[in-house]
């Protein structure tokens, strides 16, 4: 969508991990300097929303909020297909002014799940083009977000996520912070996980835009060249994302 800024952005250790094979990324914190909090959260001040998958909210429990730095907070929206978001999560239930959460569900999710979910003080909208569809679809999200003012957001994770975003050629820029530690795992999550591409010509290409270490992280910033690649279709208004 040309109205809308997509930025995507993790950490990994060197060997390009975001959590241990137990999947708990939060053991990655510990390496997260004071410097570098404030700095996450001058990003997040930065757009108008944060995505996640529901995954990361399962695996680390985020609360998504700018904390450690001056502010606003950005719309959380949780990519949720089959409305698996725990109702006991701090997304959900943390009270915290001025930070709205809107769940993107699939339209065959539970019935039962999404009026448990309804209860809560969150947005619920239907994001798939299809009765039989069981994801997303990130460009129908992107498409109800614009109309809701969002002109810029920031996808945070996880891995799957990411490449969701990075295949369905919505990026536009990148930034990676890398930890100088090593973890290893062949079943420990990747920065981009998915089914990824077999071919060079389908490959996203990055243009580097800069390098700076900050304490004992590298942190790297990319634009997403996307001349090459098939742009993504805009939805149409019947099947756009509906809301309730």
């Amino acid at each position: 969508m040309e109205d809308m800024h997509v930025l995507v952005g993790g950490f990994m250790s060197v060997d390009g991990k975001i959590a241990p094979v137990n999947r708990k990324g939060r053991e990655f914190s510990q390496y997260m300097q004071p410097i570098h909090e404030q700095m996450l959260h001058e990003i997040r001040a930065g757009v108008d929303a944060i995505i996640i998958g529901v995954n990361t909210v399962i695996a680390d429990n985020p609360t998504l909020t700018v904390r450690k730095a001056e502010g606003k907070n950005p719309l959380r929206v949780i990519i949720d297909s089959q409305a698996r978001t725990p109702l006991n999560s701090k997304i959900l239930n943390q009270k915290t002014d001025n930070a709205s959460t809107l769940i993107a569900l699939a339209k065959d999710a539970p019935k039962n799940k999404v009026a448990a979910l309804k209860n809560k003080n969150v947005d619920l909208i239907y994001a798939s083009s299809s009765l039989a569809s069981k994801r997303v679809d990130l460009a129908e999200l992107l498409f109800a977000l614009s109309k809701r003012g969002v002109k810029r957001v920031l996808v945070e994770g996880g891995g799957e996520v990411r490449w969701s975003f990075f295949e369905q050629n919505l990026v536009d820029e990148l930034f990676v912070w890398v930890m100088p530690t090593i973890w290893g795992g062949r079943d420990a999550p990747t920065l981009v996980e998915g089914s990824g591409f077999l071919k060079a010509e389908n490959a996203v290409n990055l243009e580097f835009k800069s390098i700076n270490q900050v304490e004992n992280m590298l942190i790297l910033w990319f634009n997403i060249n996307k001349k090459t690649r098939s742009p993504p279709t805009t939805p149409t208004t019947a099947n756009s994302a509906q809301h309730f």
